[in-house]
């Protein structure tokens, strides 16, 4: 009886067993089909946040019961994709996991970053990455409100730095801490200057898109339109963005790029500096009153000016690589004389330009396609030479460099040069 009670026991305790390791077994299938829904929020705001997240409240960034076929179409807030100069490429970062949780992802769209202004102002943004987990990351919008950026032409800013080329606006959100605003103006200030911390002002959503073959991510957030008038930012205020991440937790990355990770655009591009340049480059200028309608543009690229222009020129000609019907408008002394449109395979040709050229004018071009911002101003300006005195003396052999190429001597008294001869040096 004892040995037949034991056996009892033992095959009770293993069919229970059984049952139980059965039960969860189908929880776990239930729950992890439950959590692969696309759309659905898997980390949601608390308080305030939720209404300005998810308006609707009904736990999806999609319509009802998640995403069908596409995650921008189906949004429930319609979000706009910021410009980029090319599709975002995985596994192209400095620090983290190929395809995880701060590699951005780009489902064709040119969409690894996108941007929404609601009815209150508020600013949201949307982050498309490849994975997501629990620990602690930063992942920054930069902002250029001023127009000035790089360490080059009339747009130069003077506060350039290779950490900061030119933003004066960085937004983080620190996961597991906040949404934070620092002014990065000039010298940073590498504490926040807004701080919303806790959970309210972001949340985590699958996407529709499984670039890496397993489901993207969505990391929404915003800042409030009261807190980025504090900052100069207003409805009408021309911005430029850039997105970055770092591995730090809870970090601005224009106070600490060594930790950073991705740069959402581009791929590998030699350094942040570089690029943030690329990015800003492509980006025409564009308001938050404008998001929303789409009326951010990829600039169109610069044209070029063909040849020497000499005195008493008075026509002027060059290519673009833009489509025929581009709008390509010459200047001189950065005043227009005269508007053309591209054809027969990029060429255009400004005629009967009155009065003609004279020696020292500076003449440049710009081009804007259908649809485009116009391109850079001062991108290919050109010298206007008086031909009737350019020296045909060769004077390659005495042209030299010093400091370690960062100038350039000429030895005029080896060229048989006079004193006071005027030298333009030109790059290919």
């Amino acid at each position: 009886m004892e040995n037949s009670l034991k056996g009892f026991k033992k095959n009770t305790f293993f069919y229970k067993k059984t049952q139980i390791l059965g039960l969860l077994l189908f929880l776990g299938i239930v729950i992890n089909t439950y959590s692969q829904t696309k759309g659905l929020i898997v980390v949601p705001a608390t308080g305030s946040g939720i209404g300005v997240l998810d308006p609707n409240n009904d736990g999806y960034v999609s319509g009802a019961g998640g995403f069908i076929a596409n995650d921008s179409a189906e949004s429930e807030i319609a979000y706009v994709p910021f410009v980029f100069p090319g599709l975002e490429p995985t596994s192209d970062i400095n620090n983290g996991p190929d395809c995880g949780f701060s590699d951005f992802v780009d489902s064709g769209g040119y969409d690894p970053a996108l941007s929404h202004v609601d009815g209150s102002g508020n600013w949201l943004f949307r982050l498309r990455l490849g994975d997501i987990k629990p620990n602690a990351k930063s992942y920054s919008i930069l902002v250029d409100t001023d127009g000035l950026f790089g360490n080059s032409g009339s747009d130069a800013d003077l506060d350039y730095t290779l950490d900061n080329p030119g933003f004066e606006v960085e937004i983080v959100l620190g996961t597991k801490f906040g949404v934070y605003m620092y002014n990065v103006d000039g010298t940073p200030n590498c504490s926040p200057v807004v701080s919303y911390v806790g959970t309210d002002h972001y949340q985590k959503a699958i996407a529709y898109s499984n670039i890496c073959g397993d489901p993207d991510y969505f990391l929404d957030f915003y800042v409030a339109a009261s807190d980025l008038s504090s900052l100069g930012i207003t409805s009408s205020t021309s911005v430029r963005m850039v997105i970055v991440d770092n591995m730090a937790a809870n970090k601005s990355t224009v106070c600490n790029p060594s930790s950073a990770s991705d740069v959402g655009g581009v791929g590998d591009c030699g350094s942040l500096a570089n690029c943030y340049e690329e990015i800003i480059d492509n980006q025409g200028p564009c308001t938050l009153a404008q998001i929303n309608a789409g009326l951010c543009k990829s600039k169109s690229e610069c044209p070029i000016i063909s040849g020497a222009i000499s005195t008493g020129d008075t026509s002027v000609s060059g290519t673009t690589n833009e489509a025929d019907g581009t709008t390509i408008r010459v200047y001189n002394n950065s005043l227009l004389i005269g508007t053309v449109f591209s054809s027969g395979g990029g060429s255009w040709t400004l005629s009967g330009i009155s009065p003609a050229f004279a020696d020292g004018d500076v003449v440049n071009a710009t081009a804007q396609a259908t649809d485009e911002a116009v391109s850079t101003f001062d991108c290919n300006t050109k010298d206007v030479i008086d031909c009737a005195v350019v020296s045909t003396t060769p004077i390659s052999s005495q042209v030299t460099t010093f400091g370690g190429s960062k100038g350039y001597e000429i030895d005029l008294t080896a060229s048989g040069l006079p004193i006071g001869t005027i030298v333009r040096l030109y790059t290919s």
